[in-house]
């Protein structure tokens, strides 16, 4: 996901998530893990092979 978001929104999503994981699909919230991977504006291809948000 896009850098920046702060982290109380973060640990509401994980909460969010595991929630809905035990009302949707019966899983313990124990057993929800959660992995989140920023990154910048280089790293996005949005096709062509092009690096449209680059900035160059």
């Amino acid at each position: 996901m896009r850098a920046g978001r702060e982290p109380a929104r973060k640990r509401a999503l994980y909460s969010r998530i595991a929630e809905l994981a035990e009302k949707y699909a019966g899983v313990a919230p124990r057993n929800v893990f959660v992995t989140l991977t920023e990154n910048a504006d280089i790293d996005w291809s949005l096709g062509n092979g092009e690096a449209q948000y680059a900035g160059d």
